[in-house]
């Protein structure tokens, strides 16, 4: 759809030669913006240099979160689905479908796919060079800056080697001393997660605390967000004991704290807060730093006037891809209490109910194709329109920290000390304990804590991971992503238009885009993922 504004990259192979981005100077705290290209050698020869550089590649993360790239983690779960009119788009958008249903266009020649592929290889490629040149830059003037540097682009080359290991399984892993004559061959899972791990121990020692980078660099890495993203490595790789040691380090050591009101993360008001460890920096200053979230999760319709006339019919307004699911919007939030959403401050601050047409009215999304949308991307007065918002996205923040800290717990069978974390977190959502869990099982707290993850980071881009991570993917998904069911008792028809959900084993693996393994001289059709 024309009115669907996203970024389109080439799909190439990862043995293309990256050039790096020289980098603007500050406005709201890091600006992405590429002003000219340079070679690695050129651009890695002083201090000025290397900031630019290793600013450059925060780049890659900002466009996989600003727009449908975004959708990868999101829909294709329990929480999340796409409406059913987006299948009529286009084939871009029928190929969206496909990743949230598993069809026939869940496959290598997916745009969105072989798109996030394209990418985290692009940063990698990046962040490789940072890795290689920034430490043999002579009279660098700061050691202490030097090696944070390095830490950074090790951050986030372990962020974007996360994302292709859960998706994709064995992967290509060319790190900063890789030769790529005779292309390069998929690594074992084992050994990308040993890298990333590597990296990320790097990190939390070499970049520097939040307190230590101060607003002016907000947005880079930190200390912080480099133990949580290990804490988060180690209990997906169900290393319980690392990752328990790993929580307790951060929330102790570092004294993690929560925004006393869950909307405030939301409102656009409170970026770079205390709550937030590591979060994607956007603005309005340059039309290029801006995400259009509000477009993909927004409601039906809107009133077709500019955007400062509305202000009143903002919430809810937006495009017609990204629903909820019925779990999502009212079955989770109603869990243990059916009087529960009524109270906890994270429903109306996560669902918009009520949708607007065309003369600004409200109007039931029981009378709508669609289910309720996410509010949390709901744009603001301050925003340029749907297309245009500058609010930061998340990557980590503590809330999701406490909640893989009582999932780490209840896996060592500490179930009691895992309420202590997780009731943290229903505090702040009710404004009190007497929503409190009590004491429990440990296969009953595995569901209550999935189910709490849902209520705290729907839609932020962990779910799908979250249910891979935990064996409940194809359950929960066959369970609760139900098009069908939601379609037929909303508007008690005997037909559906939503494409049939298919989701299988093979779908715990991402296809290998067909790019890659035609442009890569070691992969070839052969080394696609099984199924595919």
């Amino acid at each position: 759809m024309k009115t669907f504004q996203r970024i389109k990259f080439k799909a190439i192979g990862i043995t293309a030669i990256m050039l790096l981005f020289v980098i603007a100077g500050c406005r709201k705290e890091l600006d992405y913006t590429p002003e000219v290209f340079v070679s690695a050698q050129s651009l890695y020869k002083d201090q000025a240099g290397a900031i630019a550089g290793v600013t450059g590649i925060y780049q890659q993360l900002q466009t996989l979160k600003k727009s449908d790239y975004q959708l990868i983690g999101v829909i294709g779960t329990d929480e999340a689905r796409c409406a059913y009119q987006a299948q009529g788009y286009g084939s871009y958008w029928a190929g969206v479908v496909g990743i949230d249903v598993y069809d026939l266009t869940f496959n290598s020649q997916n745009a969105d796919i072989s798109g996030f592929w394209s990418v985290c290889y692009k940063g990698i490629a990046n962040a490789n060079a940072a890795v290689l040149n920034i430490p043999q830059i002579k009279n660098f003037g700061d050691a202490s800056l030097q090696n944070r540097l390095v830490g950074e682009a090790r951050f986030l080359r372990a962020v974007y080697y996360f994302y292709l290991v859960q998706l994709f399984g064995d992967v290509p892993m060319p790190l900063e001393n890789t030769a790529f004559d005779n292309g390069v061959p998929r690594t074992p899972q084992a050994t990308v997660y040993n890298q990333i791990i590597s990296d990320l121990k790097f990190a939390s020692t070499n970049c520097w605390a939040k307190s230590q980078l101060g607003a002016s660099a907000a947005g880079r890495a930190n200390m912080e967000a480099a133990k949580a993203l290990l804490g988060k490595v180690y209990l997906t790789l169900h290393d319980y004991q690392n990752a328990k040691t790993t929580f307790e380090e951060l929330i102790n050591g570092n004294k993690l704290t929560l925004l006393a009101n869950y909307a405030d993360l939301f409102d656009g008001q409170h970026e770079n807060n205390t709550e937030s460890l590591f979060e994607i920096q956007y603005s309005t200053d340059n039309n290029n730093n801006t995400q259009g979230l509000q477009n993909l999760y927004g409601s039906y319709a809107g009133p077709p006037v500019p955007f400062q006339q509305f202000n009143q019919h903002t919430p809810g307004y937006g495009g017609t891809v990204i629903t909820s699911t019925a779990f999502y919007a009212d079955t989770v939030f109603a869990k243990p209490y059916s009087w529960a959403y009524q109270y906890d401050a994270r429903y109306k601050a996560s669902i918009s109910h009520d949708r607007y047409d065309s003369n600004g009215n409200t109007m039931s999304w029981w009378a709508d194709p669609g289910l309720p949308t996410v509010k949390k991307y709901d744009i603001s007065s301050s925003d340029i329109d749907v297309y245009h918002s500058g609010k930061n996205l998340y990557y980590l923040r503590a809330a999701d920290v406490f909640l893989m800290y009582a999932e780490t717990l209840n896996e060592l069978g500490q179930t009691q000390a895992a309420l202590v974390p997780l009731n943290k977190i229903r505090e702040r959502a009710f404004g009190n304990s007497s929503v409190n869990y009590a004491l429990t099982d440990q296969v009953s707290m595995r569901e209550i804590i999935l189910d709490e993850r849902a209520r705290e980071l729907g839609a932020e881009g962990w779910r799908w991971f979250d249910l891979k991570r935990t064996g409940t993917l194809i359950s929960r998904v066959k369970r609760y992503d139900d098009p069908k069911r939601d379609f037929m008792k909303k508007n008690n028809s005997s037909t559906d238009p939503h494409p049939t959900q298919e989701i299988s084993s093979k779908n715990l693996l991402y296809p290998i885009p067909l790019s890659e393994l035609q442009n890569n001289a070691a992969l070839g059709l052969k080394a696609q993922n099984p199924g595919y």
